[in-house]
């Protein structure tokens, strides 16, 4: 099922991102002195889902975007936007059962896309996720940035917020976490370069906003946008599969 593109939506320099997301490299600094002094009633942080994420993604293979077995064969491209308030629930409703009924059992791989909806090409939340996925994690980064959506709109999403969403995943380290942000998320970088390509390859499939799902099997691919259903993500699995 073949859909058309639309024109891109006006997007902001480079220029830009890298000043803000150097300004975030800096605060990020600034947050560890903050939490060693912070006082005693001040405000923080409450990450929900923490939980969930470990039983809904616990014991599946990841490696970098991808979640479930490399040689499944049924692959999925999730193309979606951390920040994207209206991309929440499409995330939410189709994701943890795709990846516990499809993914877990080894027949459908997922691969993360991130796709902008906004006018930066790449948002803050992006750059989390990215260095998640340096220790196999991104997929617990992405459900919980997605379930503390809330959290970010009353907080900000600024280096406090990431690396809050961060530390609610039990097994990643930390300190790991933050020397792949501040080494592989400069302008050069390796986290930079995934995301340019990501954005890239969105923009020549024609994806528009909300969540999309292509879906390729050995019988074809099924393109999916603005915001498929779960009973739609799994009639695409069974027509191509």
């Amino acid at each position: 099922m073949s859909e058309n593109a639309v024109k891109a939506v006006p997007r902001r320099g480079r220029f830009f991102v890298i000043a803000i997301f150097a300004l975030f490299l800096f605060g990020l600094g600034y947050l560890v002195v903050q939490v060693a002094t912070q006082e005693p009633g001040e405000e923080t942080i409450e990450v929900a889902g923490i939980n969930d994420a470990q039983r809904i993604f616990g014991g599946v293979p990841q490696e970098g975007d991808r979640i479930g077995s490399s040689n499944a064969p049924v692959t999925i491209q999730v193309f979606n936007d951390l920040q994207c308030s209206d991309c929440r629930e499409d995330f939410l409703e189709t994701i943890p059962t795709l990846v516990e009924d499809y993914a877990r059992p080894g027949d459908v791989q997922l691969l993360w896309r991130h796709y902008s909806n906004s006018e930066n090409v790449y948002q803050l939340g992006f750059y989390g996720a990215e260095a998640a996925a340096e220790q196999n994690y991104a997929w617990q980064y992405i459900y919980l940035f997605f379930r503390n959506q809330d959290e970010a709109r009353t907080f900000g999403v600024d280096q406090e917020f990431l690396e809050a969403i961060a530390v609610g995943i039990e097994e990643l380290e930390l300190l790991e976490w933050r020397e792949d942000l501040d080494q592989k998320g400069g302008p050069n970088g390796e986290i930079s370069r995934r995301l340019d390509q990501s954005e890239e390859l969105g923009r020549d499939l024609g994806i528009r906003t909300r969540q999309a799902a292509i879906v390729t099997g050995p019988n074809g691919t099924v393109t999916l946008q603005d915001g498929p259903s779960l009973g739609e993500i799994e009639a695409a699995i069974a027509a191509v599969e």
